[in-house]
C-alpha cells in the first residue's frame, strides 16, 4: 500500500490554476528586481522612440501568441522540467552582473540584455523542459531577439550607407517623376521655377534603418505561421531588406514634394505621420511577396505548422517541478542579493539621475571678446529630433578682423547609449569631403583670465579650477572649469564649390565635469559607477580659412575663442561641485528649451 502510494505521488498530476498563477507571479516579481534597471531603460526607450522602437511592446503579446497557438502541442504530455535551465538562470544572471557592474566598456543596454535573455530562455526549460522547448524556443529567441532596441553603436555600422542608398534612390525617383532635383552628400536640393530651393537632409532617422528592424520583426513573425518550407521563411526574411528601403525611399520622395509646398511638412509630428502612413503599404507589400512565395509551390499535403486540435488541455508537471520551483527561486534570489551587494560594494548606480541645466544655454552672451553673435540659428522639431535633446544651439560668430566660426552645443542627461551627431559623419552627409581619412585629437589651449585653484574641491585627485562669472538670473558666481588635458577632436574638410577654402571642424565633450575629446570617452567619463548623476555636452567648433589656414592656425584661433567662451558655458553647465556632494539645490533647478522656431536648419 505504502509502495502504491510513492508511485502514485511520483506520478505527473493536473496543477491548480492558482497555484500556476502564484508560481509564475512570484518569478515574475523577483525577475523585475533583479532587472530592473535593464527593463526601465527598455520601456523608456520605446516610449520615448516610439516611432522606432514602439513596436518592442507589442513583441510580447506576439511572442506570447505563438505559445497559444502551440499550446495543444506543448501540453500533449505533461511538462518535464530540467535542470539544465537552473545552470543557464545562473550564467544569466551572472553575465548581467558583469555587463551591469564590470569593466565600463561592457556597460551595454544590448550587452545586459544577452543577460536577461538567458534568465528567461532558462526559467522556460527550467519548467517545461526540452521536448516542450521543440515548440516553444522560437517564441522565446523571437521576444529575447526582438523585444530589445538595438543600440544606436550598433545601428551607425549601417545606418550611414542606409543614408546614402535613400538618397539616392530618392533623387532618382524624384528626377523620373519630374522635378529639378541635385545631391550632395545626403542631402537633397529641389530647385523650383520659382528660384526658392528647398533642402531635404536625409538625416539617420530617415535611413530606413529602423523600418529595417521592424520589418525583420514582422518578417519573421509572418513566415513561421505563414510558409511551410525553410527556403520560403528564408526568402521571405531576407526580402524584409529590399521592401524597407524601397518603401523608405517612397517616403521620403512623399516628404520632398510636400516641402515643395511646405517645409513644415517635413518636420515634426507631421513628419513622423508620413513615416507611419508609409507602413500600411508597406504590410500589403509585404504580404504580396508571403503570397508570391506561398504560391511558387503547392503542398498538397499541408503545412507542417498546422495546429492539432486542442481538444482537453491540462497544465501538468511531473513530480520534480516543486523541486525545480524551490531551486529556481533560490537562484534567482541570490543572484539578485548578490548583484544587489556587488553594486553596492562597488559604488555602482546603473539607473543615472537626470541633472539639469543652469542656465538655458541661449543665455550664452552675444559678444565673446573679439567676436560678436552674427546669426543664431533656429531648429526645426525634425533637427531637434535627430539630434536626441531639445538643449542645442548654433550660432555664427564674426571676429572684427577676421573669419567666421560656427560654434555648436548640444546638451543630453541620464542617456548612456545616446551618439552625439559629430562632423566625421554629418559633414560628410551635409556635402563636404574630407582632406584626412581619420580624426585626430589635438591639444588645444585653455587659458581663462583669472582663473585660481579652488583650495577646498579636487575632482579625481586633480586640483579644480574656478573663476566668477555674471550670471543672468543671479548676478555673479564662482563657477569651476573642466578638469582633464584639453584636447579637441578635428578633422579637415573641403568644399568641391569652394575647393580653394580649408574648413577644419573640431569637437570634444565636458561630461560630469571632464573633459574627453571622444564620443568613446563620454561613456567612460560621465557613466562612471559612483556617480549618481550623469550629463555630457558636446562643445563643437567649425572655422573656415584660405590656403594658409592650417592646423596651427585653427589650434590658435580655437583656444582663443574656446577659452573666452568656457567660463559662460560652465555657468549654463550643472556645478558637478554640487552634485557629487549631494546637493538638494541641483533638483531645483530649472531647465530651458532650445529655440523651435521652424526656419533654417542648421547644420551639425
Amino acid at each position: 500500500m505504502n509502495t502504491t502510494q510513492a508511485n502514485a505521488a511520483d506520478l505527473p498530476q493536473p496543477t491548480s490554476p492558482a497555484a500556476a498563477t502564484l508560481a509564475a507571479a512570484t518569478f515574475l516579481a523577483i525577475f523585475v528586481w533583479i532587472f530592473w534597471a535593464f527593463l526601465e531603460r527598455q520601456v523608456r526607450f520605446a516610449v520615448e522612440q516610439q516611432a522606432d522602437w514602439g513596436h518592442t511592446l507589442v513583441i510580447p503579446f506576439i511572442a506570447g501568441w505563438f505559445v497559444w497557438l502551440n499550446r495543444s502541442r506543448v501540453l500533449a504530455q505533461p511538462l518535464r522540467p530540467s535542470m539544465i535551465g537552473l545552470v543557464l538562470i545562473a550564467l544569466g544572471v551572472a553575465w548581467y552582473s558583469i555587463a551591469a557592474l564590470g569593466p565600463v566598456w561592457m556597460r551595454h543596454h544590448n550587452l545586459m540584455g544577452m543577460g536577461v535573455g538567458a534568465v528567461i530562455f532558462g526559467i522556460v526549460l527550467a519548467f517545461c523542459g526540452w521536448r516542450a522547448m521543440r515548440w516553444l524556443w522560437f517564441p522565446v529567441v523571437y521576444l529575447i531577439i526582438f523585444g530589445q532596441t538595438v543600440s544606436d553603436r550598433f545601428l551607425e555600422l549601417l545606418t550611414f550607407q542606409l543614408q546614402g542608398v535613400a538618397t539616392v534612390g530618392s533623387e532618382y525617383g524624384l528626377a523620373v517623376i519630374g522635378y529639378d532635383v541635385s545631391r550632395a552628400g545626403h542631402t537633397l536640393t529641389i530647385h523650383q521655377e520659382s528660384g526658392v530651393d528647398v533642402p531635404v537632409n536625409i538625416a539617420e532617422a530617415c535611413s530606413g534603418m529602423r523600418m529595417l528592424v521592424a520589418f525583420f520583426a514582422l518578417g519573421v513573425a509572418m513566415a513561421y505561421r505563414g510558409l511551410g518550407r525553410h527556403w520560403q521563411r528564408i526568402a521571405l526574411f531576407a526580402m524584409a531588406v529590399p521592401t524597407a528601403i524601397f518603401v523608405n525611399i517612397l517616403r521620403v520622395i512623399t516628404l520632398g514634394i510636400l516641402s515643395t509646398f511646405d517645409a513644415g511638412f517635413a518636420a515634426g509630428e507631421f513628419h513622423t505621420m508620413i513615416g507611419m502612413l508609409w507602413l500600411i503599404p508597406a504590410f500589403f507589400i509585404y504580404l504580396g511577396v508571403m503570397w508570391v512565395l506561398k504560391n511558387l509551390v503547392v503542398d498538397e499535403s499541408g503545412s507542417g505548422d498546422v495546429d492539432d486540435e486542442p481538444g482537453t488541455i491540462r497544465l501538468c508537471f511531473d513530480s520534480g517541478v516543486r523541486r525545480t520551483f524551490i531551486l529556481g527561486v533560490l537562484v534567482m534570489v541570490i543572484g539578485g542579493i548578490g548583484f544587489s551587494v556587488l553594486a553596492n560594494m562597488l559604488n555602482v548606480h546603473l539607473q543615472k539621475q537626470p541633472i539639469q541645466l543652469r542656465e538655458s544655454l541661449s543665455l550664452l552672451p552675444s559678444a565673446v571678446g573679439d567676436w560678436q553673435l552674427k546669426h543664431d540659428q533656429a531648429f526645426d522639431a525634425a533637427y531637434l529630433e535627430q539630434l536626441g535633446t531639445p538643449f542645442a544651439i548654433s550660432r555664427v560668430y564674426q571676429k572684427q578682423k577676421g573669419g567666421l566660426v560656427q560654434f555648436h552645443l548640444a546638451y543630453y542627461t541620464d542617456t548612456i547609449d545616446a551618439i552625439p551627431h559629430v562632423p566625421d559623419r554629418c559633414l560628410v552627409a551635409g556635402g563636404l569631403n574630407p582632406r584626412t581619412a581619420e580624426p585626430e585629437n589635438l591639444t588645444w589651449q585653455l587659458q581663462v583670465e583669472g582663473a585660481e585653484v579652488d583650495p577646498d574641491r579636487t575632482l579625481d585627485g586633480q586640483p579644480w579650477h574656478q573663476v566668477e562669472v555674471d550670471a543672468v538670473s543671479s548676478g555673479s558666481m564662482k563657477v569651476h572649469l573642466p578638469i582633464g588635458e584639453p584636447q579637441i577632436r578635428t578633422m579637415e574638410f573641403f568644399d568641391s564649390n569652394a575647393p580653394g577654402d580649408r574648413i577644419w571642424a573640431g569637437y570634444f565633450f565636458i561630461a560630469n565635469g571632464r573633459m574627453t575629446p571622444s564620443p568613446s570617452g563620454v561613456k567612460l567619463t560621465s557613466f562612471m559607477g559612483p556617480d549618481v548623476y550623469a550629463y555630457y555636452c558636446k562643445v563643437q567648433i567649425i572655422l573656415v580659412g584660405g590656403g594658409g589656414f592650417d592646423e596651427g592656425a585653427f589650434l590658435d584661433e580655437a583656444s582663443e575663442f574656446l577659452s573666452l567662451v568656457m567660463p559662460s558655458l560652465m555657468r549654463s553647465l550643472p556645478d558637478w561641485a554640487a552634485a557629487i556632494e549631494g546637493e538638494d539645490s541641483l533638483e531645483e533647478s530649472s531647465i530651458h528649451e532650445a529655440p523651435s522656431t521652424p526656419t533654417e536648419t542648421a547644420t551639425h
